[in-house]
C-alpha cells in the first residue's frame, strides 16, 4: 500500500512540475497578446497546446492588422540559445499561414531581460532529425516588437525617414 502512495506522489509532483511550467508559457501568450492589442492589431490566443484536438491546425496566437495576417509560435527561453522545435509544431504553423494568407513568426521571449523577439519561419533550420532548430545568431538579427509592428503598419522609424533622405541628395 504504501509504495502505491509513493508513486502517486511522484507522479502528482511530477504533474504539479509540468503544470507550473505551462501556465507559465501561457501566461506569456497572454503578455504578447495584450501587447499586440496594444498597439492596435486585433489579436487572438488559440490556447489548442496540450488539448485533445491534435489533428487541427492552432498557431499560438493571431494577429491582423487591416487585413494583414501574422501567425505565431510562443517560445520562452532565459538567455540567448539555440531553440529547438519541434517538426510538427512548425508544420502546423505553416498550414495555418498558408491558409490565412499571413507571416508566420515565431515570437521568442527572453525571460531575462522580459524582451520580445520576432523571427520569421524562413530562418529556421531542419535538424537531422527533421525537427527545427532556431539559430542563436538568428535571435540576435530578430525583430523586435516595436520594429515588428512598424512593419507591419507600414510605418518608418525616424531613422529610416533620415537615411533615405540623406541618400536621396
Amino acid at each position: 500500500m504504501c509504495l502505491k502512495v509513493n508513486i502517486a506522489l511522484r507522479f502528482c509532483i511530477g504533474c504539479v512540475v509540468l503544470s507550473s511550467r505551462r501556465v507559465r508559457g501561457f501566461s506569456h501568450e497572454r503578455e504578447l497578446a495584450r501587447r499586440l492589442w496594444s498597439h492596435g492589431l486585433a489579436v487572438m490566443r488559440a490556447p489548442a497546446s496540450g488539448s485533445k484536438v491534435k489533428r487541427l491546425v492552432y498557431p499560438d496566437i493571431v494577429a491582423i492588422y487591416k487585413g494583414r495576417v501574422l501567425v505565431f509560435e510562443v517560445k520562452t527561453t532565459s538567455s540567448l540559445r539555440d531553440i529547438y522545435i519541434p517538426r510538427r509544431q512548425v508544420e502546423k504553423l505553416v498550414e495555418f499561414t498558408r491558409r490565412a494568407g499571413g507571416e508566420a513568426y515565431i515570437a521568442v521571449k527572453i525571460t531575462g531581460t522580459g524582451e520580445w523577439l520576432f523571427v520569421n519561419i524562413d530562418k529556421l533550420l531542419k535538424t537531422s532529425s527533421g525537427n527545427y532548430k532556431l539559430p542563436r545568431n538568428m535571435l540576435g538579427e530578430a525583430l523586435k516588437l516595436a520594429a515588428l509592428v512598424s512593419l507591419v503598419k507600414g510605418v518608418k522609424d525616424l531613422f529610416e525617414f533620415t537615411n533615405s533622405k540623406s541618400e536621396s541628395t
